[in-house]
């Protein structure tokens, strides 16, 4: 009897509407204050080469010093490899941070990057060490001023090359001889690394590789002395100080490159034949199997043609190994895998309409398409060749999904890798035999988990099962498709209230982003952006998002749809969400609001002007304003320049809507992003002034492109805070 009445008694707790009100409310300290939700993970994760084992960066929690760690996949036995206490510069007693390291090819050595500062959103300055496995030995690397940039070890582990003052340098680590392979560094001519543009719309800072026999470096050299100069305030100082970068906006010079190859032994440099025009781009460079032979991609200014030249870095003559073609623009990747065994190359492609897998020989073209179908290639991990499968990520399981899949290369066979619907990001052993998987998925928080190709979870290795979790009342995002009035099918999704009823009328908000690329509806975990949404639902509000045509992942044909107008299909299809959401018998249809950031802060400008009819509040941060201010190599990817696409960039522009705003609008910069410069909303400040309409600004001071904050500082909550009042007071 008294089991009967606890069960019945459990069953009425489980359900009971009391005891479900007493899970805590989230609070903006919670989220962006305390770190009960701050998830684990294995960072800076590494397979050890011709090892059954792999190192990650651990931190000591009694005294927050980090070491790198070695685990062993065979016993899951853990061992520490270096001890960050021992990392100290000679002579001196204070402990260096370590933030970084990367193994030499052939696993004799670790390069160790110490106290990193980033420099833009890529590229980074660091002191060195470097571990000897053998002899367990750390062997400080006390050269310029222990600031150096793109530090990298040979593969054989006898040297490394950096970058230091915009010029090249190589260490041999036994005799501990430096060698300086160029002079002419400047402010305006940079060796080995690259302009502010090229590192953020190419996503690359190291300009330099080494070839596989330790014997050569290919690097680039730009002259950005073409390109004009732009300057923010840091207004700190009693005398306010200027930064200034070269920064060319779209229909402006871009800088001129060279590719040259050092021959280590000679000292001499050899530069390779891109051709006589100079009004182009170089976006990526990379060795082949053999030593004496670098590929080189050409990118045209309208970026509409892509040539991969295959040079003799022993006469700098080139040849061309593929043409790619599109009659609107190039998506530049870095799926370019080169075989062991052979002169074949594996490449993507959306030539068929959607992005897949090519096998090339090097000098005779295509040989086979390996992938084929409505779905997209997005990463090719690389190739086992001893199985001659190729592993790579997909969207082929489920639009909002990445999985892993592997392909033979004669393209008959295919098999699953990672198909659990949700996230994954593999980390490869280079045998292909094991991975590190990182999946989530939008009710998971990220896991790590050992596996094999198989589909096969062999251990857990991070559960990340956060309790705190479980003490708030959380809305998980459900997953839908809305048809468009011109018959699209758009992915969205939703949160709702925890105490959701469907006879009530509720506010939404709408989070957006809508730029080539920028996927948000995403069976992902949502880290604390999740969580803020949610803090919004328990406050009554609907959070919605759906992803706009030419979002990309859909093929090629509506990706391009954005040509010439990036904010045409945008915008029209986030008014197409609003109108599927004032369909809802659940929805105020006038309490519609909608925020974004960077693109999503442009698309939110122009959903509250031309959009104007549907949206009543918008919260838009860091927003480009007019394509003319922002840099040539983005905008003109997508626009052409302003000379050759007049019309396109006024239809473009939230200049030319101003006289539509009429709901609540507040707009949020870092008054020193380098990326979005606040020269954007400045002006339209003016514009919107002249035109009498009322709006708010919040400018952060010292802030970049990303509003963040970390130890004590709280500016990130100041900043949500901001944008919850708002949305709180106005919706």
């Amino acid at each position: 009897m008294r089991l009967r009445y606890l069960l019945f008694f459990l069953l009425w707790a489980a359900n009971s509407p009391a005891l479900a009100q007493s899970k805590q409310a989230l609070t903006l300290d919670d989220i962006y204050v305390s770190d009960k939700f701050e998830p684990e993970s294995l960072e800076n994760l590494a397979w050890i080469p011709g090892a059954d084992a792999f190192t990650f960066l651990k931190t000591d929690e009694t005294d927050s010093v980090v070491s790198i760690i070695r685990h062993d996949v065979v016993t899951g036995v853990e061992s520490v490899l270096v001890d960050g206490h021992l990392l100290k510069w000679p002579d001196s007693d204070s402990l260096l941070s370590l933030d970084g390291y990367s193994w030499s090819d052939n696993g004799s050595r670790l390069l160790i990057e110490t106290d990193i500062k980033n420099i833009w959103r890529h590229s980074t300055e660091s002191g060195a060490f470097i571990f000897d496995t053998e002899t367990k030995t750390l062997i400080p690397i006390v050269v310029a001023e222990k600031k150096m940039s793109n530090v990298r070890l040979s593969p054989d582990g006898s040297a490394i090359g950096y970058v230091y003052e915009n010029n090249l340098y190589s260490l041999d680590i036994e005799s501990a001889k430096t060698t300086q392979w160029t002079h002419d560094g400047s402010d305006s001519i940079i060796n080995g690394q690259f302009d502010w543009v090229y590192e953020e719309e190419f996503f690359i800072s190291c300009g330099w590789e080494w070839s596989s026999d330790s014997r050569r470096i290919a690097f680039y050299r730009l002259d950005q002395s073409a390109e004009p100069e732009f300057s923010w305030i840091d207004y700190n100082p009693l005398h306010q100080e200027m930064t200034t970068i070269r920064y060319p906006k779209a229909g402006e010079s871009v800088a001129s490159v060279k590719i040259g190859v050092i021959d280590l032994e000679d000292g001499g440099v050899i530069w390779m034949d891109i051709g006589a025009e100079t009004d182009i781009y170089i976006p990526r460079i990379k060795w082949t199997k053999d030593p004496h032979c670098l590929s080189i991609q050409r990118l045209n200014r309208q970026q509409n043609q892509l040539e991969l030249l295959l040079a003799d870095v022993r006469t700098g003559k080139t040849k061309t190994a593929l043409v790619e073609t599109d009659s609107c623009w190039i998506d530049v990747h870095d799926n370019l895998i080169f075989l062991e065994d052979s002169d074949r190359f594996l490449w993507t492609s959306s030539r068929d309409g959607y992005c897949h897998i090519y096998l090339y020989r090097l000098y005779e073209g295509m040989e086979k398409q390996l992938t084929t179908g409505e779905w997209e290639v997005s990463t090719v991990y690389g190739v086992d060749e001893k199985s001659a499968m190729v592993f790579y990520s997909s969207n082929q399981t489920e639009s909002i999904s990445r999985t892993v899949h592997a392909v033979s290369l004669d393209g008959s066979k295919q098999r699953a890798v990672a198909t659990k619907t949700g996230w994954h990001r593999p980390t490869f052993s280079s045998d292909y035999r094991l991975f590190v998987d990182q999946w989530s998925d939008a009710r998971t928080p990220t896991k790590t988990l050992l596996c094999s190709p198989d589909d096969t979870v062999i251990r857990t290795l991070v559960e990340n099962r956060i309790e705190e979790l479980e003490n708030h009342e959380l809305s998980y995002p459900e997953f839908f498709k809305v048809r468009t009035t011109d018959g699209a099918l758009l992915d969205a999704s939703i949160i709702k209230p925890p105490d959701f009823n469907p006879n009530r009328k509720y506010p939404v908000v709408v989070r957006c982003y809508g730029g080539p690329g920028g996927r948000i509806v995403l069976n992902a975990w949502g880290g604390n952006g999740f969580l803020w949404r949610n803090l919004l639902a328990q406050h009554g509000y609907i959070v919605f998002s759906i992803d706009n045509r030419a979002i990309g992942g859909q093929g090629k044909q509506l990706a391009n749809l954005v040509w010439h107008n990036l904010g045409k299909w945008a915008v029209h299809d986030q008014i197409e969400g609003a109108k599927y959401l004032a369909s809802l018998p659940y929805v105020d249809a006038d309490r519609i609001g909608i925020y974004g950031w960077s693109f999503g802060g442009y698309l939110t400008l122009l959903a509250m002007t031309v959009g104007a009819d549907y949206f009543a509040t918008g919260i838009s941060g860091a927003p480009v304003t007019s394509w003319e201010l922002y840099n040539n190599i983005y905008t003109e990817r997508y626009m052409g320049t302003p000379e050759e696409n007049s019309n396109g960039y006024d239809s473009a522009s939230v200049f030319t809507y101003v006289d539509r705003l009429k709901g609540n609008l507040l707009i949020v910069h870092g008054a020193c992003d380098d990326n979005v410069h606040v020269q954007n909303t400045m002006q339209l400040a003016e514009k919107l002034q002249k035109a009498g309409k009322q709006f708010d600004v919040m400018l952060y001071p010292n802030q970049d492109h990303s509003v963040t904050s970390d130890n004590d500082d709280k500016t990130e909550l100041h900043l949500y805070r901001l944008f919850t009042d708002y949305i709180l007071e106005n919706l």
